[in-house]
């Protein structure tokens, strides 16, 4: 269950596109939500993957649930240096990237018109609920007159570092489609390449990122002369970028988490939403929601290098390192509080 606009179904439909997996994409109604969807995943989040017996929500999961059982074309990199960086690139872009994706879809007054003629037309009645839902919930994002000029001009830093990195690369991971362009493409397409004004200053200042965008929704084969994943340096601004901006936001997020639920008893489900808490945006104290989903996948993250073998490490280290990246896995709360009691409620 997806629809065009949903920011973590944008991550799903070209990968089963690119497996060739046979699927049929099916919009929610709203009793649908209720019969289907919350009871099988405890949430009202989409998209919902359905497989006989099998639901999934959380797109992590997914994305390794259809590669285990679809492992041609890889999308996973098999370096784990290479997979380690792509799963940064994934934290980044379910967690960052909604700054963007939220403020220019609900701070525009042409944008706003466009949307809701759009989910008029695709969702029936229901659109304005959910539209006043979803445009209300800028401010306990971080979305606020503060910040605003601040998350128009990084966006625009964003389509330079990526249209840059795109003038000698056809992915973000050399020439084959991958996780970081999977998770990329879902804020950068649903919210951002689709909506009209967003799209239009992508048009014209960063074509190279459009047309990118057009080969991950089309599922682009790798072409025959496709190396295997690479890290191309052109990467470099962007992964600083994601040093500068996302590491210092999760870490403190992260860390009022761990504190939240310190006293929780062992096994003890871990609420989704844990209230407010200050924390930096763009360079910016703001009190935004306090999710720990979100700490979650920082844990799970930061698992992943803790169990690199000694070289892959030492690779690791020199290249994070370099762009701003290793605090966000050497300072991640003690994983196993999150992990273990938190029911997974998102994207």
């Amino acid at each position: 269950m997806a629809t065009p606009f949903s920011y973590f179904s944008a991550k799903i439909r070209p990968l089963l596109r690119y497996k060739n997996v046979d699927y049929e994409e099916i919009a929610p109604t709203p009793d649908m939500y209720r019969e289907v969807i919350r009871p099988a995943t405890g949430s009202y989040f989409i998209p919902v993957l359905i497989s006989g017996d099998d639901v999934l929500q959380d797109t992590p999961r997914m994305i390794e649930a259809i590669e285990a059982l679809h492992p041609e074309p890889a999308v996973l990199p098999a370096d784990p240096v290479l997979r380690l960086v792509a799963e940064i690139i994934q934290d980044f872009a379910d967690e960052a990237m909604i700054l963007p994706a939220m403020y220019f879809r609900w701070s525009f007054p042409e944008q706003r018109a466009w949307i809701e003629h759009d989910w008029s037309v695709r969702t029936g009645p229901e659109s304005a609920r959910m539209v006043e839902r979803m445009s209300s919930s800028l401010p306990p994002l971080g979305v606020t007159d503060r910040t605003r000029p601040l998350i128009d001009e990084w966006f625009n830093r964003l389509l330079e570092v990526l249209d840059f990195h795109l003038d000698g690369s056809r992915f973000l991971l050399g020439d084959r489609i991958s996780l970081a362009d999977l998770a990329m493409a879902g804020p950068m397409h649903a919210h951002l390449g689709r909506d009209p004004v967003p799209a239009r200053r992508m048009r014209a200042h960063a074509p190279l990122v459009m047309a990118w965008l057009a080969e991950v929704n089309e599922a682009a084969p790798p072409a025959p002369w496709a190396d295997d994943f690479e890290l191309k340096d052109s990467l470099g601004p962007l992964l600083s970028e994601i040093g500068r901006v996302f590491v210092p936001m999760q870490l403190v997020a992260s860390g009022a988490v761990a504190a939240e639920i310190a006293d929780l008893a062992p096994g003890e489900p871990v609420p989704r939403v844990l209230g407010m808490a200050e924390q930096p945006v763009l360079g910016v104290s703001e009190q935004r929601l306090l999710n720990s989903y979100s700490a979650w996948r920082h844990a799970r993250t930061a698992e992943r290098y803790k169990r690199l073998a000694d070289d892959d490490r030492a690779r690791a280290d020199q290249l994070l390192g370099a762009h701003g990246l290793l605090p966000y896995l050497l300072e991640a709360p003690d994983p196993a509080p999150v992990m273990d009691g938190l029911e997974l409620r998102r994207g």
